[in-house]
């Protein structure tokens, strides 16, 4: 008798098709008919609100058990240590590389710029100035309540309170258990709320791809086309060079690993914004063999200390409008302006325009460059958006897995598996979910 095939969900299996399509409607509708397609922007923009309600309360609940499941405060120590040592090393390594490029771009001619509208940055050096005030105060690093840590969003409040329960829960012992049973169960039924606005997406990517084309265009303005290119080319280079070379050491593909996160990456792509594929990058990464206690923690902090992409933009960015404005940085004011945006950099929540309101954020404190040299920059905000949301997904999930593999938390045969494997292990099929919570109610 032959055995069974497990039923494939081909609603789930074709949704990255469905994306790619939502892509290329968009682009053509922007094209076609601009003045309609710029309303379609809604379609994103109530995605990744819908997604980013969700990834506040996903961050707690999967930091909350995976600490409490580590066992071990010495492990978690350990695991700790080794991933701020790398996060901190990428990021300043990518501030500087940010500089550099800066700078030599400053040289080659870039025409007549266009022309400098600060009112442009309106809104969002008044959101700049409620997320920091007027400088970098405690409760930029620290929330000032435990309600204000989930109202506002931001992920890096959201990690301290995680990590915070996570480690009473871990010295808690069997008193905690059931607490940490009900957590366990709660993060499931979210993943469940996931899963459902996930079908979502096709239409998400139609509307972010149909307003970038009909208010931007397929050419950006051509005094920044420069940096345009030259950002990609970075990003590129970051990705493709510098980590292929270390999932080599680690004993994996980069372009598989690639392929295995290609739905998330259209989502991101679609949308400008990381954040909305944060549960299913989670999700999978456990799939391809890191457990809860080692991925959790490391991604959710990766998306507030590990913004590769975000940090390689800022540097970039100012020292070359700087330049392009004729305004400048001496060696000096480029040595604070690094000092300051490795600090603010940390606070950037991870949604659409967060660069650009890290970077408003940053010379407000600095002065250096001015806000009317910044304004330039709104006009090629979401086309160097959505290079810098891919590269930082691409990062935290090679850094998920490397620092994972150091402190002997992968399981190396699996994700050769997960990554190999003719169809890629998706949390959407249950057949291919080996933890997937039973939750049954009792009388």
């Amino acid at each position: 008798m032959t055995a069974k095939r497990p039923r494939r969900n081909r609603a789930a299996g074709g949704l990255t098709l469905w994306v790619v399509c939502g892509l290329l409607a968009g682009v053509a509708f922007g094209l076609v008919d601009p003045a309609n397609a710029a309303r379609m922007r809604f379609l994103s923009d109530a995605f990744i609100s819908l997604m980013t309600l969700l990834v506040t309360p996903i961050i707690f609940v999967t930091v909350v058990s995976g600490i409490a499941a580590v066992g071990s405060s010495r492990r978690l120590g350990q695991l700790s240590f080794k991933a701020f040592v790398y996060f901190e090393l990428a990021t300043t390594i990518a501030l500087g590389t940010g500089l550099l490029i800066g700078d030599v771009l400053g040289f080659l001619p870039t025409g007549t710029s266009p022309p400098i509208d600060p009112a442009e940055l309106g809104p969002l050096k008044h959101q700049a100035e409620s997320n920091w005030g007027n400088g970098l105060g405690l409760d930029s690093l620290v929330p000032s309540s435990l309600i204000s840590a989930f109202a506002r969003g931001n992920p890096l409040h959201v990690l301290l309170v995680a990590v915070l329960f996570g480690f009473a829960l871990l010295q808690s012992g069997e008193r905690g258990a059931p607490l940490v049973d009900l957590v366990d169960r709660l993060g499931y039924v979210l993943f469940q709320a996931v899963r459902i606005l996930a079908a979502g997406a096709p239409l998400a990517a139609f509307g972010g791809a149909a307003y970038t084309i009909s208010r931007f265009g397929l050419v950006p303005l051509r005094g920044l086309l420069y940096l345009v290119v030259a950002f990609y080319l970075t990003c590129a280079v970051l990705i493709f060079g510098v980590l292929g070379l270390l999932a080599r050491l680690n004993h994996f593909s980069l372009l598989r690993l690639i392929r295995f996160l290609r739905h998330e990456l259209l989502i991101v792509i679609g949308t400008s914004s990381s954040e909305p594929a944060f549960p299913r990058v989670l999700r999978k990464l456990e799939l391809a063999g890191v457990p809860r206690e080692a991925g959790a923690p490391l991604l959710a902090s990766g998306y507030s200390l590990h913004l590769v992409g975000t940090c390689l933009y800022l540097t970039m960015s100012a020292t070359y409008v700087a330049q392009m404005t004729g305004e400048g940085l001496a060696f000096g004011e480029q040595m604070l302006f690094l000092a300051l945006v490795m600090i603010v950099s940390k606070t950037a929540v991870g949604v659409t325009g967060s660069g650009l309101l890290t970077l408003v954020a940053t010379v407000s404190i600095t002065h250096t460059p001015s806000l009317g040299g910044i304004a330039l920059l709104v006009g090629i905000d979401r086309v160097m958006s959505e290079a810098r949301a891919v590269t930082n997904l691409i990062c935290n999930a090679v850094a998920t897995l490397v620092i994972a593999n150091w402190v002997g938390q992968l399981d190396v045969v699996r994700l050769r598996h997960a990554l190999s494997a003719p169809r890629p292990a998706d949390p959407d099929r249950s057949e291919d979910d080996p933890k997937v919570v039973d939750i049954r109610f009792v009388d």
